[in-house]
């Protein structure tokens, strides 16, 4: 082997921070949005871009030039002050990745009662709409990072007291809570890795969580409205039953969904037998168990409603089914030990609002913060090019859509990946050790893996694994199956 001289580790070593250093920029009018300053993560494969004006929202995750996020057109370029003083049509939904405090009941002052706590939406501005500050930093491994930081918001806010036309204030503030998020990529990955905090940085004990959640696009034309090409799946258990003992709930009822078409969209005749067939219900976009233990939603812009359920594995996934294109998140697993808001740890939405988006919501647990501590969850995310839907699983190396499957000397299954690199069969004996490795093709998150493989497998083989291995030789399992 030959020796790596001083000026060659030296250009090695300027080449890595040189791509390290290119993967996060700082752009001014990004996009044509019409905001100054907006920090952009990008490498080969996704762009990330997120926006200080814009309460610190990721308002953009694509993978090639498909985006996952949607963007309300009407607030391109503006941004909002921090007070709390907003009314029920005053949210400024910026749209893309956001967060709400949990619980959301106990957000606001009692409009009847200034002493207790109720629910109000718009939800608290000024860690959900109100300017944030954001900058690049680096973490402990020295990957350079996107930093933000909301204001310190105060709990609950001012209710609005429509029939008297004005603001009701609490009596005290009972809490001081302040979040930050911290997020990087690497080169030849489609994963995005965030680490969320949420501090208590007021004098009192308090309980909260947070709601994380990504708005997602949901048609390919206006005009269209072709929401059942835009679809969630979420994996679930039959014995993860939620509160009041139910396996889901939708949170909309026929007469609800009815009521709300007719005032938002076009009027209904209840004496029309095909409008209460077709609208007098709770959408047909509730696909249910499309896969043994997968759940799916498809977007209606007419089912202004949600689907809870808990997810039984640490993972919720997107899908935009025209260009076959998977966006998912892979979070802290469900823990029933702990308390979550309303029981659930992740949630579906249909939104009717503006232009519609689809909306794959993370809970975290609700956490006991003393004075001056805080609670720390983790997500990543991660993009792929995928033969077809449903998501059948997902794990740190990919999407799987057809699992691995050996039958008559042939190997199949079909995957999305997120990293770069080769795709390698394992064959191991009874006691876990290599075989023998098989050398498929090259991957990447832009390129579906695919497997059709004439294999003749000798009686020693007793598992096989398909990895990924990447450009510094990690391998990364993205399947695995064991022989007879």
């Amino acid at each position: 082997m030959k020796k790596i001289t001083p000026y060659l580790f030296f250009l090695i070593t300027l080449g890595i921070c040189s791509q390290e250093k290119e993967l996060i920029s700082i752009q001014k009018n990004y996009n044509d949005w019409g905001w100054n300053d907006v920090f952009v993560a990008k490498n080969k494969y996704i762009s990330l871009a997120v926006v200080p004006e814009a309460a610190g929202r990721i308002l953009e995750y694509n993978l090639g030039d498909v985006p996952s996020l949607w963007i309300n057109p009407k607030l391109m370029g503006k941004s909002f002050g921090t007070s709390d003083e907003v009314k029920m049509n005053e949210w400024r939904n910026f749209g893309g990745y956001r967060l709400v405090p949990l619980p959301i009941e106990n957000s606001s002052v009692n409009r009847n009662n200034p002493s207790k706590k109720s629910n109000r939406w718009p939800p608290p501005v000024v860690i959900g709409d109100a300017p944030y500050k954001v900058s690049i930093g680096k973490n402990k491994d020295g990957k350079k990072t996107i930093e933000v930081q909301s204001g310190v918001q105060e709990l609950p806010v001012p209710t609005y007291f429509g029939k008297e036309k004005r603001f009701v204030y609490p009596n005290e503030i009972d809490e001081k809570i302040q979040y930050s998020r911290s997020l990087y990529i690497e080169p030849n990955s489609s994963m995005v890795f965030i680490d969320h905090k949420l501090k208590n940085v007021g004098n009192k004990v308090i309980k909260k969580g947070l709601m994380i959640s990504s708005q997602h696009v949901s048609w390919s034309d206006s005009k269209l409205q072709d929401g059942h090409n835009f679809s969630a799946f979420i994996p679930f258990s039959k014995d993860l039953k939620l509160p009041n003992g139910e396996q889901l709930e939708i949170s909309a009822t026929p007469e609800q969904r009815w009521r709300y078409i007719n005032r938002n969209r076009f009027k209904l005749d209840k004496n029309n037998p095909e409008h209460i067939k077709k609208y007098f219900n709770r959408g047909n976009n509730w696909k249910g168990e499309v896969a043994p233990g997968i759940y799916e939603v498809e977007y209606d812009y007419n089912a202004m409603a949600g689907l809870h359920i808990i997810s039984s594995k640490s993972w919720i996934g997107y899908v935009n089914k025209i260009t076959n294109t998977a966006f998912v998140k892979i979070m802290e697993p469900y823990n029933p030990k702990l308390e979550y808001d309303h029981g659930l740890n992740m949630a579906i939405f249909c939104s009717g609002l503006e232009t519609g988006y689809i909306e794959t919501e993370v809970k975290t647990p609700l956490y006991t913060i003393q004075p001056r501590e805080s609670f720390n969850y983790k997500e990543i995310h991660g993009a792929a090019k995928i033969e077809s839907s449903p998501i059948l699983d997902v794990n740190h190396t990919g999407v799987i859509t057809k699992k691995l499957f050996y039958k008559n000397n042939k190997i199949n299954g079909s995957y999305g990946v997120f990293y770069e690199g080769t795709a390698i069969l394992s064959l191991k004996n009874k006691k876990g050790k290599v075989i023998k490795e098989i050398s498929l093709e090259n991957v990447n998150p832009l390129k579906v893996l695919k497997l059709e493989t004439k294999i003749n497998l000798s009686k020693k083989v007793k598992s096989i694994d398909l990895l990924v291995r990447d450009s510094k030789s990690v391998d990364h399992v993205l399947d695995s199956l064991q022989t007879k």
